[in-house]
């Protein structure tokens, strides 16, 4: 029986897919596992947001490549935001990771899962595997994933693929391709599984999640024009979900929506069904209008405050957490303090903050120059992040010797680890296995970045 690995790089919606490889190379025959070594297939599922993600990736390349010295036959393979065309290193027209790499052997649009089998016999004829009737599997959607990656009481599932946004700095639409959601059975059915196997808490996943059913492609084959009940289809999938809560799901989360898509139905929403939670993670990406202009993203800094507004109305208790990009193409001195002062005004509980780094192929990397000096992004990243620094440790004072329910993620010895319903990282104790429970904690040391406490 031949052996597959998998490395996983990037957001939650690689991770995601990487399950539903996982199923589809069982279903084939393969035995997973987690030793380069043993595999006769090692496959690299990859982000490329991130230059420095990919060269991540042709290092790695390289490293497993030598196994080849002893194991003539092993195959690399190539998945996810690197790759533009499936191919195989025998193929006519091969994907440019051919061109960058002679340690490739096959390369897997992901979207395209189905195609991998015969990828592998081409590569490698004489291998022993499975027959799959691959048209069963034209959608890779219809993979059922294996959830191996997740707890089995928490679980992703992905609400569409590809994106329609065409923000100046980002490559997913080139990399993933334009946008297309599944439909709202499916994702019920999938839902309803998982949670008839106890899980109890579901995240949604989304290039832009809550454009769910909106997109150019849902539009053009009337996807969602069956549906009577007077919500947007983003809306309507959450109500429908929370009937799940009857069957035991506890928790539903959702990641990343887009600020122009968080309309008063969504905010509604949130506010009043039983599993949604009291945590928004809504990226912003810059707090000046001209810097958000250059990454076309569509709204106003005016617009976003407005949309906190009404959730903080809403949802008096929310935690909410955003992104970042400081040194974006042309960002003066100007534009980064209106973007401090306004990350000061809307008290971030958590923010990932990164530095823009160029992606080629984007319209940014082709059309607007990145005269931002290293130095300079490096001295913005730091005096951002220690403003993250304040707001995190005044919003986990904020819960010191309060009780908050805390779903335990994992455990070593009697040490526990979960989190909260507001995604607070939380810490504490106990002689019990208590790993896919949410118990009540007493939270006693709030920390800069997580909380400590003890069973209530």
């Amino acid at each position: 029986m031949p052996s597959y690995k998998i490395e996983t790089y990037g957001c939650q919606m690689n991770y995601s897919d990487t399950e539903r490889v996982e199923t589809y190379l069982d279903a084939l025959g393969f035995e997973k596992t987690d030793q380069d070594e043993e595999a006769d297939l090692v496959m690299f599922n990859t982000c490329s947001i991130k230059q420095k993600a990919e060269d991540k990736v042709y290092g790695r390349l390289g490293d497993v490549a030598k196994l080849r010295r002893h194991r003539p036959n092993l195959m690399i393979a190539v998945t996810g935001c690197m790759v533009r065309k499936s191919s195989s290193r025998l193929s006519d027209k091969k994907d440019k990771i051919f061109n960058s790499s002679k340690d490739v052997d096959i390369c897997l649009r992901i979207e395209e899962l189905p195609k991998l089998a015969n990828l592998v016999r081409e590569v490698q004829p004489e291998i022993e595997i499975q027959e799959i009737k691959e048209e069963s599997l034209e959608d890779y959607f219809k993979i059922n994933a294996s959830h191996s990656t997740t707890q089995k009481t928490q679980a992703f599932i992905p609400v569409s693929t590809g994106c329609d946004k065409f923000c100046t700095y980002c490559i997913v639409p080139f990399s993933r391709g334009r946008e297309k959601s599944r439909t709202v059975e499916e994702i019920l059915s999938e839902a309803e599984s998982l949670v008839s196997e106890g899980v109890k808490e579901i995240t949604l996943i989304g290039q832009t999640v809550n454009t769910y059913g909106h997109s150019v492609s849902d539009k053009r084959e009337n996807r969602f024009s069956h549906l009577n009940s007077g919500s947007e289809p983003f809306v309507h999938l959450l109500k429908e979900l929370d009937k799940l809560h009857e069957k035991g799901l506890e928790r539903v989360r959702f990641t990343s929506p887009h600020p122009r898509e968080m309309t008063d139905q969504l905010i509604d929403v949130m506010a009043n069904l039983k599993t949604q939670m009291p945590y928004l993670h809504l990226p912003v990406q810059a707090g000046d209008n001209k810097v958000l202009k250059r990454m076309n993203r569509r709204y106003t800094v005016e617009m976003f405050v407005d949309i906190v507004k009404k959730l903080r109305e809403k949802i008096p208790d929310i935690s909410i957490s955003t992104d970042i990009i400081v040194g974006f193409c042309g960002e003066t001195d100007e534009e980064y303090e209106n973007t401090y002062n306004f990350f000061k005004e809307m008290n971030f509980e958590h923010a990932y903050i990164s530095q823009y780094s160029e992606r080629k192929g984007t319209f940014a990397a082709n059309h607007i120059e990145d005269n931002v000096p290293a130095e300079t992004k490096h001295k913005r990243w730091h005096r951002l992040n220690d403003l993250l620094r304040e707001n995190s440790a005044q919003a986990h004072n904020s819960f010191k010797n309060k009780i908050v329910n805390v779903l335990v993620e994992s455990q070593e010895g009697n040490k526990c680890v979960g989190r909260t319903e507001h995604f607070k990282t939380t810490h504490f104790t106990s002689g019990k296995q208590l790993v896919g429970k949410i118990v009540p904690v007493k939270i006693t040391n709030p920390k800069e970045w997580i909380l400590e406490g003890e069973m209530a």
